[in-house]
Order: C-alpha cells, then structure tokens, then sequence
C-alpha cells in the first residue's frame, strides 16, 4: 500500500494514548457524518527547517594584528564564484603600515647601535691591548733586573728589584684578567644587542607578511561564503570590526554537504540521533534527498540568534549543481513508521475517563485501545476492524 505522510508542525507530536484525541462526553446526535476504518501504512513525521552546510571547507581568516582589531575595506558578494587565486576580501592595513614603518625605524636604530656600540668597544680593545703589552714589557724588565745575582748588588738594592718585578707581574696579570673580563662583557652586550636587533627584525617581517596577508585570495575555485558577525546575527559586511583568527570567508567543498536545522527547546527530546529524514530544499520542493540525524546538541544555543538545539542531519547524496551553503531546507524526521495500521478519524473518539470509546452506526459505543495520534487520525490497536462504520462527533 501507498505510504501517506502526514507532517507535524514543531508544536505537534505523535505520542502514545495522547490526552487531546478526544476529550468529549455525552451522546452522539442521529444524522451526524460517519466514517469507516481504513487501513494503510502511514509515518510519525516531524519537521523542521534548516539549512544546508558544507562538512568541510577552506576557511580565510584575519592574520595577527598588532592593533588587536581592524575593519573590512573591501568584500566580495556572498556566494559569488572565485577562481583559485582571486581576491575575496581586503583588510584595512592603515595600522598595520604605520606599525611597520615604526618597527622598520626600530630595527634601524638597533643596528645603528650595534654599530656604534662595536666602534667604540674596538677602541677600547685597543686601549687594553696596548695596556696588556705594556705590562708584559715592564714585567720583561723587572724579570732581568731581578736576575742579576744579589753578589753584584746591595742587598737593599736586589730587594728592591725583587719587589718591582713582583708588582710588575701583578700589574701584567691583572691587565691580562681585565682585558679578558672587558672581551667577555663586551660580547655579551654586543650579544643582547644583536637579540634586540634580530627581534626587531622579526617584527618587521611579521608586519609585511601581515601587511600581504590582509588581502585575503581564494585558494581554489568555488564559491565565496561570508563569516557571520559576532554583534549581529548576519553575513559581514564592509567596515565591520573583525579580529585576528575570525572567519572572513570560506570556500566550502561542494562535494560534501549536510543540513543544520534548530530543534525548538519545547521540543527538546522529540528528534533523536539515527533517525531517518527527507530533505526538500527550497528551490526543488518536488525531490527529496534521503538523510540521517547524526547528532543532536546537548545545549540550547542563545535564542538571539538561531535559538534552540542544534541538528546534523547527513546526506546520503549530494548535488553540487543545486546544493548551496546557506539553502534553506526542509527536513522531515521519520520519527515512526506504522506498517498496515487502522486509523479512525480523531473526531470519532470520545475520552472516557482513561479509555478511548466510539460510537458505531447503531448508536452502541464501544471501547478501543489508541496506539498514537496523528492531527487527523488515530492509530487503533485493539476494539476495530477494517471497514467498520463509526460516528464523528
């Protein structure tokens, strides 16, 4: 038999022995319409609205800035067609230019300093070389006067002698030592000069890298998809603030797609993981694309956006040529499927107290066991039979 879906809005719900089937008392009046008991195979659907996402894509964002934020100069219109090397989108680089003229002034100033640090520690080198040599002279002198034998000499003279070559010793060994610790000390500040340098160098070419990076340019062909702005549920536009790391554009992969769609929170716990769905996209409502929900968000995203539980729906196909990021989609969960089942009209049932009843063709009622509802019809597990005539109310 054929399989009739019957659609659910997001307010309404196929559940087991619902309370609103039928909640009247009293007698059905002679003359009211009757209806028979059919049966068919019909689905438990429930529907939602999204839209289609790409699984995967290459994402532009905004490189490092000194400045912490910049604006939007320039964007290319959401959706439009790039080719692999066009330019998307460009980032006011007011900043980033007079950030890398000062570093580029640093960097000259450091080397300038380097230069100057190194010409007069040269002359200083020179200054203790010389002292180092004079020292080892006057050493060389008192070692040869010291030597002539104490017989040659006063005693009070060869004393003397002993004593200068002594002092002239020291005198050596300690210019020796200083020029030693003034070669050590001058190339550890040479050494903290040229970190400071090579740093500012660093510097320089993150800021031309960065300068270059703000002209963002499409790696491959496709299609262009904006980022959305953090202040405002919407595409970004031309002069919004945007920060280093945020999403500004992103070629998506066509060949890859999935819907996301919005469970309401008083819906929460009516969709769930592994169900099947049908996706009609807007723009086709008379095909269908067959899919899965693959995940369901634990936590309700902020209703000042797009409110609710986050959806993933797969797909079991895609079709580049009429799949777009950003198509709106409708998705219709199979939450249940009712193989060959007897329905009777909803206005034939009559609550009493806990139990369903009907009034059939004589005017008798007679109780019955309702399985779930659907907004038109019921589903009868026992107290029916096909064909069977009840009374609607």
């Amino acid at each position: 038999m054929p399989v009739r879906r019957l659609l659910l809005t997001t307010t309404l719900l196929v559940t087991p022995l619902v309370s609103d089937c039928a909640n009247v008392s009293g007698s059905t009046a002679a003359g009211d319409d009757a209806a028979r008991v059919t049966r068919r195979t019909v689905e438990d659907v429930f529907l939602l609205t999204g839209e289609l996402a790409a699984v995967r894509s290459q994402e532009l964002t905004v490189p490092r800035l000194d400045s912490g934020r910049a604006q939007l100069k320039w964007l290319i219109e959401d959706g439009a067609e790039v080719e692999a090397g066009e330019t998307v989108a460009e980032i006011d680089n007011t900043q980033v230019a007079q950030a890398l003229e000062d570093r580029r002034l640093r960097l000259a100033q450091a080397q300038i300093q380097i230069d100057g640090r190194e010409s007069s520690l040269g002359a200083e080198a020179s200054q203790r070389r010389f002292d180092v040599e004079r020292t080892q002279t006057e050493a060389e002198k008192a070692r040869i006067e010291a030597a002539v034998p104490v017989e040659l000499r006063s005693r009070k003279e060869w004393h003397e002698k002993q004593q200068a070559l002594r002092k002239a010793e020291t005198d050596a060994r300690k210019a020796q030592l200083a020029m030693r610790a003034f070669e050590d000390s001058s190339k550890a500040d040479i050494e903290v000069m040229r970190i400071a340098r090579d740093k500012a160098d660093r510097e320089v070419r993150v800021a031309e890298e960065s300068l270059q990076q703000l002209s963002l340019v499409a790696p491959k062909k496709g299609i262009a998809i904006l980022g959305r702005s953090q202040q405002e549920d919407r595409a970004l536009q031309v002069a919004d603030n945007v920060w280093p790391g945020m999403r500004v554009v992103s070629i998506p992969d066509l060949d890859a797609m999935e819907v996301i769609a919005f469970l309401p929170e008083v819906d929460d716990g009516r969709v769930a993981v592994g169900q099947e769905v049908r996706v009609f996209l807007e723009t086709d409502l008379a095909r269908s694309f067959k899919g899965k929900v693959e995940k369901v968000a634990s936590v309700a995203q902020d209703a000042r956006y797009a409110g609710g539980f986050r959806v993933h729906v797969s797909l079991e196909e895609t079709d580049p040529e009429v799949m777009r990021p950003g198509l709106s989609a409708r998705v219709e969960v199979v939450r249940r499927v009712f193989k060959d089942a007897l329905l009777v009209p909803r206005k034939a049932l009559v609550r009493k107290g806990a139990e369903f009843q009907v009034r059939q063709s004589d005017g008798s009622s007679k109780a019955i066991r309702v399985a779930a509802c659907l907004p038109l019809e019921c589903v009868v597990e026992t107290g029916l039979s096909e064909g069977d005539r009840v009374a609607l109310r």
